[in-house]
């Protein structure tokens, strides 16, 4: 990708830009998000709002909490393949944009405050509760047939039925 195919792309539904000075938790939520969901990929250097070019070579320590941020922010750590751009930011300098792409995951990914995020649109949304549960079983990471039906005991089971079935499948 050149840095003009970058700053031609919309904000949607596998595409985010973030400031160089976005907080570590703050990307942490677009990570997750694009795991949850179709995948996606994050421009960090670009201010979102503006398209102001930053670039990321210019503050190491910065740009090594950025790159930390799928380990230390995200439950599990989401896998992201990393790519840099040459730009010339908004100073004339030359510098690079990080392109961190995220591929979808089967797991349900959260932050660290336990909240999971998926991606809509242009936007991270965060999930309830009943939503996240939803995700689980579409992922596969929860069943609905574990699910505990409530006020159930041994008596409701149907005994001679399981025996057939039982007797069906020769188990």
């Amino acid at each position: 990708m050149t840095i003009e195919e970058v700053l031609a792309v919309e904000e949607m539904q596998v595409f985010d830009r973030k400031s160089v000075n976005i907080d570590p938790k703050a990307l942490a939520i677009p990570i997750i998000a694009f795991a949850n969901a179709d995948g996606g990929t994050v421009a960090i250097g670009i201010s979102d709002k503006t398209r102001r070019i930053e670039g990321v070579d210019y503050d190491i320590s910065k740009l090594n909490e950025l790159l930390r941020v799928p380990f230390d922010f995200c439950i599990p750590t989401v896998k992201v393949e990393i790519e840099k751009v040459q730009c010339i930011d908004f100073k004339g300098k030359e510098n690079h944009v990080l392109l961190m792409h995220i591929e979808p995951s089967m797991e349900v990914h959260a932050n660290q405050a336990d909240e999971v995020f998926m991606r809509v649109g242009d936007k991270s949304k965060k999930l309830t509760f009943e939503e996240r549960t939803q995700l689980m079983y579409d992922k596969g990471e929860r069943f609905f047939e574990d699910k505990p039906v409530p006020e159930a005991d041994i008596e409701d089971i149907d005994v001679p039925f399981v025996e057939k079935y039982i007797a069906q499948i020769d188990y």
